[in-house]
């Protein structure tokens, strides 16, 4: 992480503050780094404190992010819960969607990485899509619809 000079200690707000103006190398240094951890949780906090219930129009849904290539391989994943205009977060609980139609359950896989680079706009999650890097287990265009109702912190 030369370009920059990221450090990895900071406060995971910041850090995901600057993911825009990353490399992606200097973005899988960070996420497969010890910081790593601390700015995907932080990352899910901000989709989660900025979910727009407006934009969702009374869906229920759960999204479950599993996001591959952590240290040695690991997979970490993120459930977004969507019930009556509330958004709540868990990380790497079973999967339970008993409280959501069969149709607004869906698990996006990728590697941490591609999801980060996704988020912040610099490649395009269609094409990712198109060359499996990114799968979505689900309603695919309700998946794609999903991802307007959140959104992340980032500077100007």
């Amino acid at each position: 992480m030369s370009d920059l000079a990221v450090d990895p200690t900071a406060d995971p707000a910041k850090l995901v503050s600057i993911l825009a103006d990353m490399s992606e190398r200097e973005i899988s240094d960070l996420l497969t780094g010890p910081a790593g951890e601390g700015v995907l949780d932080e990352i899910f906090r901000q989709m989660r404190d900025t979910f727009r219930p407006e934009q969702a129009g009374g869906e229920n849904a759960l999204v479950r992010f599993a996001l591959g290539g952590g240290p040695g391989g690991s997979t970490r994943t993120y459930d977004l819960r969507i019930i009556e205009g509330a958004c709540t977060l868990g990380t790497n609980a079973p999967a339970d969607a008993a409280d959501v139609p069969a149709d607004r359950a869906l698990t996006i896989s990728t590697d941490r990485v591609r999801f980060v680079r996704v988020l912040t706009g610099q490649v395009s999650g269609a094409k990712l899509f198109l060359t499996r890097k990114i799968k979505i287990d689900g309603d695919m265009k309700f998946g794609a619809k999903v991802m307007t109702w959140f959104g992340i912190n980032q500077e100007d």
